[in-house]
């Protein structure tokens, strides 16, 4: 859970939770003491750690829109050209579907 995404530079429990998991747990009452001081014990350090965790949540948004768009030019490099077509040129059309869809159409048809 704290390995860091590569597409948003963040792990998943730091969005969740607001900060990293903890290895090992606080044994030493030196340590108890500094992880109470960790956590907000106030309503303005509360708020603090509110807006920390939604810039952060902001800021992974948009690593992935930016990660989508590089992904997106990566493969558009390879994509061949469209096809233009002139008139009269002989092209394959699929009529695969079009029964189905005349018969749930609406039921104003010259024919059946």
């Amino acid at each position: 859970m704290s390995t860091k995404n590569a597409s948003t530079g963040y792990a998943p429990f730091h969005l969740h939770i607001g900060r990293l998991p903890r290895l090992i747990p606080p044994l030493t009452p030196q340590n108890i003491s500094e992880a109470r001081r960790d956590f907000p014990n106030d309503i303005t350090n509360a708020l603090e750690a509110i807006v920390a965790l939604k810039t952060d949540v902001a800021d992974a948004h948009d690593a992935l829109l930016a990660s989508r768009i590089k992904q997106a030019n990566a493969a558009n490099v390879h994509r061949s050209e469209e096809p233009t077509f002139k008139v009269n040129d002989l092209v394959y059309l699929s009529t695969a579907h079009r029964r189905r869809e005349y018969l749930n159409g609406n039921n104003k048809r010259v024919s059946k």
